[in-house]
């Protein structure tokens, strides 16, 4: 996930625990038994040839990715007779991820339930949703396994996921912010992922269910609350300070007295909202961590794909759109599209609804959950929980401005046991964070959002 910072084959938690990244262990983390590879891979039967030769890099960016330690892996063909050239040999790269290796770093941010609960989301869910979905949501799966048997030294964990750069997608620059065009990609992609939810359960209400149980909420849930709630009211602190700071002219004055008075049990009111959502009647799988960092784009054929799973979610599909809008756009795309983004959701997932679901016994259902998601109803819930949006917009945006060049350590704050508001000091905000957190607050206050009466969130 990004849990506040950013990630890439996956928030992460993404991008919700702190805004700091960690500059990671040395070259040996991304070090794997090359014999114990080529052992899971034959069983698996991942590669049909016999494998010559496996090679472990880095499989993202530095800054990119704290939860788990992502590796790009090559395999190579063995020739079949010694005549034949090694140029003519297949090769085939996929991901691989693991869990970090620091303990107390795992334990702190919860990475050890963040990665079983992506295993699940993989081994359960992702088959689930692409049977009730013309597209490809997610990396093909090729291991999932919460104890990895065939590791004689201790069966960690272990994903391995198919290598979509291979396949010609890239991650967009997070800095930048998203165009309209490929916004609109990701809003029907998403439309598309939330109706195979909807489908699924509609079609098999209680394979739907068995599976969904297997998703646990590893953020908004009483064992992280007490360390969450810490990071966010610290990432509210950290854009009151900003503003504070600009306020020269007395222009910020209001706003910041309004974002002071919304900061109260902020994160207790998230977790409310975000739990009860799970057991509505249109409640749906949600990506739980969906912004620019765990998207990859192709431009030929055009294509989006989500990644980075561990988030995964049941709750109101309203949360996944404002997570994106809110951490991959910037304002002034927002002031003139976000009716047009909403609009292409919602399209997007009556068609799909009724491609879906036509011609099948719940196909008498089709108008009501057609309505449910119209762009009137969508609109209101939207509104309704936009504060879900100002909060992640300030508890990611220091991952999305960081300075690549002044990354923490985090292995080391781990290890000093810092809490939420110590570790806030570790980290320098960039003079794009400070131009960010102002374009955000301003636009809900210009908007009324942050005048907006206490119940109506």
């Amino acid at each position: 996930m990004a849990l506040a910072a950013a990630t890439t084959a996956g928030p992460s938690h993404g991008a919700l625990a702190m805004a700091v990244n960690s500059t990671g262990g040395a070259i040996h983390q991304y070090e794997e038994n090359a014999e114990h590879l080529r052992q899971l891979f034959s069983l698996s039967k991942l590669v049909s040839f016999s494998i010559a030769h496996i090679a472990c890099t880095a499989g993202s960016s530095s800054g990119d990715n704290y939860m788990s330690v992502v590796k790009r892996v090559t395999i190579s063909q063995a020739p079949a007779d010694k005549d034949q050239e090694l140029a003519n040999s297949e090769i085939v790269t996929v991901i691989i991820k693991r869990q970090i290796a620091s303990l107390s770093r795992r334990q702190l941010y919860r990475c050890e339930e963040a990665f079983s609960n992506e295993i699940n989301a993989y081994r359960y869910l992702a088959p689930l949703l692409a049977a009730h979905s013309r597209q490809q949501l997610f990396p093909v799966c090729h291991i999932a396994e919460s104890q990895d048997r065939r590791d004689p030294d201790g069966g960690e964990p272990i994903i391995v996921l198919q290598d979509l750069k291979a396949l010609g997608f890239r991650m967009k620059n997070r800095l930048a912010g998203l165009e309209l065009r490929d916004c609109l990609l990701v809003m029907k992609k998403l439309a598309q992922l939330h109706a195979a939810s909807l489908a699924a359960q509609e079609l098999e209400p209680t394979f739907f269910a068995s599976q969904a149980q297997h998703l646990q909420e590893i953020v908004y849930c009483d064992e992280a609350a007490e360390f969450y709630a810490t990071i966010l009211d610290t990432s509210v602190q950290q854009a009151l300070e900003s503003l504070d700071g600009s306020n020269a002219d007395e222009s910020l004055t209001k706003p910041i007295r309004l974002l002071d008075d919304l900061r109260c049990n902020l994160f207790g009111k998230l977790k409310q909202e975000i739990n009860a959502a799970a057991d509505a009647s249109h409640s749906v799988i949600c990506h739980g961590d969906l912004w620019v960092n765990n998207i990859m784009f192709r431009a030929e054929p055009e294509e989006v794909i989500f990644f980075d799973l561990q988030a995964m979610r049941r709750s109101s599909p309203v949360f996944d759109i404002l997570h994106f809008i809110y951490t991959s756009t910037r304002r002034q795309l927002r002031d003139v599209h976000t009716d047009t983004m909403l609009a292409a959701y919602s399209e997007a997932l009556g068609q799909e609804l009724r491609y879906q679901l036509e011609d099948t016994p719940a196909a008498e259902r089709l108008e009501e959950l057609c309505e449910a998601f119209s762009l009137q109803r969508l609109s209101a819930d939207y509104v309704r929980q936009v504060h879900y949006g100002l909060a992640i917009g300030m508890w990611i945006l220091p991952a999305v401005t960081f300075d690549p060049n002044n990354l923490p350590n985090l292995d080391v704050m781990s290890e000093q046991n810092l809490t939420g508001k110590e570790i806030k000091c570790t980290q320098t905000l960039t003079s794009e964070y400070h131009l960010r957190i102002r374009e955000l607050v301003m636009e809900f206050y210009e908007l009324g959002y942050l005048q907006m009466e206490k119940q109506n969130f």
